[in-house]
């Protein structure tokens, strides 16, 4: 299904590329439907080449003609930019922010309108359509207007609404996460360098045993436990392995990390 609506994203870094990207590979967009404005123009400027798209040097006259806005700045940036362009904004217009840690409620407040405001933690590997994206509403969101979200959202992957209170939570999980399987993809790689395998070699095995682990994770519908025990067996290379991220206390670790990065969350929306 495509959509005719009129798309503007305002700051066009990595996620906001991703889901572009991710939006056109799908074909639910139109390179002439959307338009992109960015303080650094070169970043604009590279998105035009490689998609088509349009770009705005006036925020003004692009909000005027747009029927989803995206938000996609730095948190410290979005007062700035609210100055900028409440008094463009449309009634009838959406608002999806997936800027981290910043609320509907705040949203509403900045812009002075009662207008529908859809808050999104979506992730990077929405730029192959195989997105995670987090999405809940502002007291002025129909259903209606949620469940399009979603759609659309959900052409770049997978989506589910939540309530905005677990946002810090989703933002640590699936918001970083990928982050967190590229580090381990990384180590596993460097490791098998070390122990005397090729880096190209490496590299191919490392990358396909993530990818790989993930698809049975998704296809066989199993948990990743049941998975993982199908894979040891007992005093065997997979449960040496085992033993020794549990001897380091791996699982601890891995709480806290994600821990630390929802209290980051947190902080941006203070």
């Amino acid at each position: 299904m495509e959509i005719s609506k009129k798309l503007f994203f305002i700051g066009s870094g990595n996620m906001a590329s991703a889901i572009i990207s991710g939006l056109l590979e799908s074909k639910l967009v139109k390179p002439e439907n959307i338009i992109c404005n960015d303080v650094i123009v070169e970043k604009v400027e590279n998105l035009q080449k490689k998609y088509g798209i349009s770009v705005a040097e006036d925020k003004g006259e692009a909000i005027i003609e747009a029927d989803i806005i995206f938000l996609s700045v730095k948190p410290q940036n979005m007062p700035k930019v609210f100055d900028e362009i409440r008094r463009f904004i449309k009634n009838k217009a959406i608002i999806i922010s997936i800027t981290a840690g910043i609320t509907t409620r705040f949203i509403e407040d900045s812009i002075q309108k009662d207008i529908a405001v859809i808050r999104a933690m979506p992730n990077t590997p929405a730029l192959v359509c195989s997105g995670a994206t987090a999405l809940c509403k502002g007291k002025f969101v129909s259903d209606d207007q949620l469940q399009k979200a979603k759609s659309l959202f959900a052409s770049i992957g997978k989506a589910e609404i939540l309530e905005e209170k677990n946002f810090d939570i989703v933002t640590s999980l699936s918001g970083s996460g990928p982050a967190y399987i590229f580090y381990f993809c990384e180590l596993m790689q460097e490791a098998a360098e070390k122990l005397g395998l090729d880096k190209n070699i490496a590299k191919i095995f490392a990358v396909q045993t993530v990818y790989g682990a993930g698809k049975m994770l998704d296809i066989t519908n199993e948990s990743a436990q049941a998975l993982k025990e199908k894979v040891k067996s007992p005093n065997g290379t997979t449960e040496a392995a085992l033993k020794y991220f549990e001897s380091q206390k791996l699982q601890d670790i891995v709480y806290e990390a994600m821990n630390q990065a929802m209290k980051r969350s947190k902080a941006l929306s203070k």
